[in-house]
């Protein structure tokens, strides 16, 4: 499913990541956004927000044009924004009904291949380390992370932390499209690339790594 919809918004935004190669339609795009004023940040804000409570969109597409729209720190400071109160949605939702709808969404098996999130004393540790790990489902953690007794105020800034890397390198290579310089773009790609690539590789070793830490723990 996840990859589905990285196609499909891939496809979307192909003609847009197209023509930024083209300075008049930069200077359009500029034009347009600025345009848009105060309503550009909330829709922004707004994409970020669903994107996360949705779980299954990607947001590396949306976090690239991001960064072409508003520049690498602005549209950070956006996204980040987005994320904080999508965070606060997750863990209401889930503790407000309960477990039930979120494991006919994830599954019945969800909670059995994450009970290591359920050490408190290592919960802290072990979600820095997981959001920080390229190529894995950061949102859907969001949730499971959720389904635990770990405190929403010590969750949100280790997520907002260990996200940054990833959305920083996202918005950073919008803005260098938006700026004409491909290769501060070409070498963010590659670096990112080349991350998610390990992180996809190495993640079923890292959690389980990380759930024997938390097995000897319990």
């Amino acid at each position: 499913m996840f990859m589905l919809f990285t196609g499909l918004l891939g496809l979307l935004f192909w003609p847009l990541f197209k023509n930024l190669g083209d300075l008049e339609y930069r200077e359009a795009f500029s034009a347009w956004v600025s345009g848009l004023g105060f309503r550009g940040v909330l829709i922004l804000f707004g994409l970020q927000v669903i994107q996360i409570v949705a779980a299954v969109i990607p947001g590396g597409p949306i976090q690239v044009i991001a960064g072409a729209a508003f520049n690498a720190w602005g549209a950070l400071l956006i996204l980040q924004a987005g994320s904080a109160v999508a965070s606060i949605i997750i863990f209401t939702l889930v503790r407000k009904f309960g477990n039930r709808i979120i494991i006919r969404f994830l599954g019945e098996d969800i909670m059995d291949n994450w009970a290591f999130l359920k050490d408190e004393k290592k919960t802290a540790l072990i979600c820095f380390i997981l959001f920080l790990t390229p190529g894995l489902p950061k949102d859907t953690l969001t949730y499971i992370v959720a389904m635990t007794k770990f405190p929403l105020i010590q969750f949100l800034p280790i997520s907002l932390i260990a996200r940054f890397p990833a959305m920083f390198s996202s918005t950073l290579m919008g803005d260098a499209a938006m700026q004409g310089n491909w290769i501060l773009f070409i070498v963010i790609f590659a670096v990112t690339a080349i991350a998610g690539i390990l992180g996809i590789q190495f993640k079923d070793r890292i959690v389980k790594k990380l759930s024997k830490s938390g097995e000897k723990k319990t």
